[in-house]
């Protein structure tokens, strides 16, 4: 039997979540896999169709009670982030059966690790878009002055951006599954991000996609140095709320994960 594959979907308000849901398409079709499905990532448990082959790429998860997924779901740990350290300790058992857990960030695999889970630090898989050499014009200011609870307000003179477009990726309908709108949205934010001479960010999935794409991008943030999402590739976001003008990653850390991307077999 053909193997099936599939990608995760979040039905959040953060078009972040959908911009991953691509960075999972881009994987699978640089890998040679043009048919996948998508598979909500809350509702693993439910799962019943036919065995898939799941890339478990991105943020997990808003209900710990809705995890594991069930048997019918052959995980792809990859780029995998956990934000509820619950997640370990309901599922030890579970993850101590799996293969080796590819995580996006080293907090995560320091968490598996401390539990005598096998894991390891990947990146994450926004960094494996195709760098875009041509670039426009435009320049984005996107979610700085937010209000979005969770992220830091930078108090920064807003009339210094007066050229920038104003971006906010809070702009999705919550509980929304309508997979094929979300990623319209989702990609026309990556051709903005593509196309543009500078992004100015205090969003991870913007600064990430941005690095990958080649784009100049400041990434702003209070706790950058704290913030466990970040541990590990702060070599390739290279930002500090201190030191504005500093666009580039540090020599060789985009290029080390997107190596280890590209030959990533899929038979693990």
């Amino acid at each position: 039997m053909k193997k099936k594959y599939a990608v995760l979907y979040a039905p959040t308000a953060n078009v972040g979540d959908d911009i991953q849901t691509l960075a999972g398409i881009n994987f699978l079709k640089k890998k040679g896999i043009a048919e996948y499905e998508f598979v909500n990532r809350e509702e693993l448990h439910k799962y019943d169709g036919d065995e898939i082959n799941l890339v478990m790429n991105g943020w997990f998860l808003h209900k710990t009670e809705n995890f594991p997924p069930t048997d019918k779901i052959k995980p792809i740990w990859i780029s995998f982030h956990i934000a509820r350290p619950k997640i370990i300790s309901k599922n030890i058992e579970y993850f101590k059966k799996q293969p080796p857990i590819g995580c996006r960030d080293k907090a995560t695999a320091d968490l598996l690790q401390k539990n005598g889970i096998d894991a390891y630090f990947t990146g994450c898989l926004t960094l494996f878009f195709d760098k875009h050499t041509r670039k426009g014009n435009k320049k984005y200011l996107v979610d700085v002055n937010t209000k979005v609870g969770y992220i830091p307000n930078i108090k920064i003179d807003l009339k210094l951006f007066d050229d920038f477009e104003v971006v906010e990726h809070e702009i999705m309908k919550n509980g929304d599954t309508d997979i094929d709108n979300r990623l319209i949205v989702a990609n026309e934010f990556l051709e903005k991000y593509k196309n543009a001479s500078l992004v100015v960010t205090t969003r991870l999935h913007c600064a990430l996609p941005c690095r990958s794409l080649g784009t100049d991008c400041i990434f702003m943030h209070k706790n950058i140095k704290t913030d466990p999402r970040f541990k590990g590739l702060e070599g390739v976001l290279n930002g500090d709320i201190k030191n504005h003008n500093n666009t580039s990653p540090k020599d060789g850390e985009l290029e080390k994960i997107q190596s280890f991307f590209e030959n990533y077999s899929l038979s693990k």
